[in-house]
């Protein structure tokens, strides 16, 4: 008996033991509260700081709770310290009832104080003429005790310093001093700011092909030779705005006595010529494709020469260009050669152009004018007149001068996300005609939601012709609309009148394009896209919106690509037309019959956003 009743204790204190490490081993039940923040919206802000609070982490003994709840005591008075209540007194508490632990922050904020005075002082006494306070630099503080305001206005001074003669100008310390008493601060900013730096040399390293010369060429500096990041910064900018190199990096050498500091130039160069092609499709124009070559270094100074080949049924396109950099203007010179041969139901023409020009840059290269000259000769077969079914034959010879201003501050050229583009041309015409063509284009994009998911994007066009109508033009002169670029749901130039004998697009005298775009990113790679387009041309010099425009509205599906969206737009014509006419059959008798439709849906497929 004493036996059996040994074994059945040993039992009993087995399981008893078992059951308490169990019950020790068990998660922790642990609720967090703030006490002594009135402001809901800072005690939200300080709880989002806990790491208990935030429950991500369990927890079956006291020990390594408390440590995370110093942890976060420290954070949350650091947090109280930098939005100014430099008094702020924080203290965690724990009570633990079985598994249930009740953790409570104590926390005594005191006061918020103000920032009276901003102290700047220099460890070096190097230098003179430097800024002694932020009113020297067009700075008012305000008061504000906020960390992320004072570390703004340490920024700030450092990039003034930067700015104005002082490359090697550093932070040291940054401090603020309160008078608990008064509840109010003293912001002291220690700064090294190193001697006042002047432009030396430039020394170049790397280069294979390019001139140095051209390199140096890009960094126009202010007149009177004084260090500026900003110069530094734009020469950097204007460098790699060449695309000739792959890595570039610009550092200031130490500066001598005198202050001269030259700047060492590292450059890695990228291959300089490329190849390029592209395929596209379209219900209305069928398939085209594009093949390019370029060299961008041709003679060591950025010289670019360029040929592209475009075919597609109705047009077909060889052009050559040159382009030399003008660094110093800043800016280009341009020329280029053109050949075109052109099928399409409106008109058949070929059509040799040669041209000219100079391009100059302003704001950060965002905004760019230029002027040029440009002779063309086209020999045209005009379909557009009723009375010549088979054509009017007719050539056309003009010198035009084009001038042209386009503002681009755009975030990617390949599938921008933000900013906005905007040009304006005009151009005097001379030769068998004399008129003035001006033309109006801008796109821009806003995008919300989380990430930036959702995106408007919208585009405008409006092109007049001054001094002749649309049948006093030559063909290949006249403003057409329609197509994946321009009015979707209407086929290649025909959003727009039609002659109601031919049943062929005229073309006008004047244009207006406007296009509504909502994009939606369903996956990282996958943007889907609902659209309205609205347009047309018009016979009269300048655009009559007395009549209706053309509008059709269409889904789109883009797969984004590094090299531009892969995108499929599918659209049909909200204003639907049908034209008949009397046209003679096989047996001479007039009949009617259908000589224009639109069709219900257009298909495109290309590369890249349509605007």
């Amino acid at each position: 008996m004493r036996k059996q009743r040994g074994w059945a204790g040993a039992f009993a204190l087995a399981i008893a033991a078992t059951l308490s490490s169990a019950w020790a081993l068990a998660d922790l039940n642990i609720s967090v509260s703030l006490k002594g923040l009135e402001d809901k919206e800072l005690r939200s802000e300080m709880r989002g700081l806990s790491r208990v609070a935030g429950g991500k982490q369990s927890y079956t003994a006291l020990a390594p709770l408390r440590s995370a709840t110093n942890r976060d005591a420290t954070s949350i008075h650091k947090a109280l310290v930098s939005k100014g209540y430099y008094a702020a007194t924080v203290a965690p508490n724990i009570v633990r009832t079985g598994l249930d632990v009740d953790v409570t922050f104590e926390i005594t904020p005191g006061p918020k104080f103000e920032i009276t005075e901003y102290v700047i002082e220099y460890t070096d006494e190097r230098a003179a003429n430097r800024p002694r306070s932020f009113d020297d630099i067009g700075r008012d503080p305000h008061g504000s005790p906020d960390g992320e305001r004072l570390k703004s206005l340490e920024t700030r001074l450092i990039t003034h310093l930067w700015n104005n003669g002082y490359p090697g100008a550093r932070r040291v310390k940054q401090e603020v001093r309160a008078n608990f008493s008064t509840g109010t601060a003293v912001a002291v900013y220690q700064i090294e700011s190193g001697p006042l730096a002047h432009y030396g040399d430039i020394r170049v390293n790397g280069l294979e092909k390019t001139d140095p010369d051209f390199v140096r060429a890009h960094f126009n500096p202010s007149g009177d030779g004084i260090y500026r990041r900003k110069e530094v910064d734009s020469f950097r900018t204007s460098l790699a705005a060449t695309s000739l190199f792959r890595e570039i990096s610009i550092q200031p050498a130490e500066p001598e006595a005198d202050g001269r500091t030259d700047l060492v130039v590292d450059i890695t160069e990228r291959k300089h010529r490329t190849i390029g092609a592209g395929l596209s499709f379209s219900t209305d124009v069928g398939a085209g494709a594009t093949a390019s070559w370029e060299n961008r270094n041709l003679f060591g100074h950025g010289e670019l020469l360029s040929t592209e080949l475009k075919f597609s049924a109705p047009e077909q396109q060889f052009e050559l260009v040159f382009d030399k950099p003008l660094p110093r203007l800043p800016g280009s010179w341009t020329s280029s050669l053109l050949l075109e041969n052109e099928t399409t139901d409106a008109f058949e023409a070929q059509t040799f152009t040669i041209g000219t020009g100079i391009q100059k840059l302003f704001l950060d290269r965002k905004l760019e004018t230029g002027v040029g000259i440009r002779y063309t000769y086209s020999d045209i077969t005009d379909y557009s007149d009723p009375d010549f079914p088979d054509g009017v034959d007719e050539t056309a010879q003009t010198v035009s001068f084009p001038l042209a201003a386009a503002y681009n501050n755009e975030n990617d050229p390949l599938n921008p996300t933000s900013g906005f583009r905007v040009r304006a041309e005009v151009t005097p015409y001379f030769g068998d005609l004399q008129f003035n063509r001006a033309e109006l284009s801008g796109a821009t994009r806003y995008g919300f939601g989380q990430n930036k998911r959702f995106l408007i994007a919208g585009r405008a066009r409006m092109g007049a012709s001054i001094g002749a109508s649309g049948t006093d033009l030559p063909a290949t002169e006249r403003f057409y609309a329609g197509g994946g670029g321009s009015v979707r749901g209407y086929a290649f130039q025909e959003a727009g009148p039609i002659d109601e004998q031919t049943g062929n697009p005229t073309g006008g005298a004047s244009v207006a394009e406007v296009n509504l775009e909502t994009r939606y990113k369903v996956r990282e790679k996958i943007q889907i896209a609902l659209f309205a387009d609205a347009g047309s041309v018009f016979e009269s010099e300048t655009p009559d919106f007395s009549g209706d425009l053309l509008v059709g509205a269409g889904l789109g599906v883009r797969y984004l690509t590094p090299i531009g969206p892969v995108r499929i737009d599918i659209a049909t014509p909200l204003n639907k037309r049908e034209i008949m006419a009397e046209v003679e059959n096989d047996m001479g008798v007039l009949e009617e019959q259908t000589v224009f439709r639109d069709d219900p849906i257009q298909v495109y497929i290309a590369l890249g956003q349509p605007f």
